[in-house]
């Protein structure tokens, strides 16, 4: 017998299904359906295995939340706010890893949970700073994960302030203790240093992030402390900071290679930037491995497929993301800030010696 289908694909049969109800997922699971509700109301009667299971039920008959009533009877909005900076539609050079992949891990940890993600795509800092006072006072969201963090961060002081849950992708470095994850550029950079300057180099550059972010006044930092372990001298020529893109990388690579004593090696902070960095050596006719080497940090991998492939440091970007993910979740529970804070270390990929030959 054939059943007619609607303008949404639904058939005749489709809606004389019953639709699923708590009692459903009772009959699925075995528990019973005071057991059931709890759960699906993020009882902390319930344990977190137990309402795995229920949520899994759930999913795989079909049965729909009324968020609404949920929310009315708990205050809560059961999303998580990513506050993240988007290219704009006239931006069309790569800066290596996107919202998109930081997203895709954040989602998956939350996958189990009764929160989804509202993603809140800005254009710069001061858009992100309204978008977060707006979330705050409004309380349209349970919890908050930004990233693009910087030394005294306005930010961090707003959710701090309004006790609102929040995980930073970045450290700060004069804001109170917080959660965050981050990658551990200070030992990164260190051991970037230390690993060319034992390979014969004397003049390393440093394509680095935008000045004002944590991130790049850490890696600065640590690049001057490790020069100065080394014995070699720092020199501000060698240094670039700005968007990390491929021209960003290629505009320095000209610009430092014109100097009476040029660099041997440069340490980028991506692999856009790294990519940009090959075009200006094809640009001044050096040779990879010969005149200078480029080393990078990435999270992509891409560099792999580099001709020649290059040293990276790499982390794979569903690490940070994920544990952001896990972080928010925990935080928004009421697990101390202090407790959530990871620093990674990224995974050394070591594609050529990187002595010039």
């Amino acid at each position: 017998m054939a059943f007619a289908r609607d303008r949404a694909g639904k058939t005749d049969k489709q809606d004389a299904m019953p639709r699923p109800t708590i009692k459903t997922i009772a009959q699925e699971t075995g528990l019973s359906i005071a057991t059931v509700s709890k759960a699906l109301n993020d009882s902390p009667q319930v344990r977190p295995e137990t309402r795995a299971i229920v949520v899994a039920a759930a999913e795989r008959i079909g049965y729909q939340l009324n968020m609404h009533g949920v929310q009315l009877r708990t205050g809560k909005t059961y999303q998580v706010a990513a506050i993240m900076t988007a290219p704009g539609p006239k931006q069309n050079e790569w800066e290596g890893v996107e919202y998109a992949q930081l997203l895709s891990g954040i989602s998956w940890a939350l996958e189990d949970s009764p929160y989804r993600v509202s993603l809140y795509a800005v254009r710069n800092f001061e858009e992100s700073l309204a978008t977060i006072r707006q979330i705050v006072s409004l309380k349209t969201a349970d919890g908050i994960i930004v990233s693009g963090t910087r030394a005294d961060d306005p930010r961090v002081r707003i959710m701090q302030e309004a006790d609102f849950p929040f995980v930073t992708y970045g450290i700060t470095l004069h804001n109170a203790p917080h959660a965050f994850v981050d990658a551990d550029n200070e030992q990164m950079i260190r051991h970037s240093v230390a690993r060319l300057a034992g390979r014969g180099h004397r003049r390393i550059a440093l394509v680095n992030p935008m000045a004002e972010l944590s991130y790049a006044i850490v890696r600065l930092e640590a690049y001057r402390r490790a020069l100065d372990i080394a014995g070699l001298s720092f020199d501000p020529a060698l240094v670039a900071h700005g968007h990390l893109t491929p021209a960003f990388g290629r505009e320095n690579v000209l610009a430092m290679s014109t100097l009476p004593n040029p660099p041997t090696a440069y340490i980028c902070a991506n692999e856009a930037s790294a990519l940009g960095a090959f075009s200006g050596f094809h640009a001044r006719g050096l040779v990879h491995g010969r005149d200078a080497v480029i080393n990078a940090t990435d999270d992509l991998n891409v560099s792999q497929y580099f001709a020649p492939p290059i040293t990276t440091y790499y982390l794979p970007i569903h690490e940070p993301s994920e544990l952001l993910g896990q972080y928010i979740l925990r935080r928004m529970e009421g697990e101390p800030p202090e407790a959530l804070q990871a620093l990674i270390m990224p995974r050394l990929i070591e594609r050529s010696d990187d002595r010039l030959a």
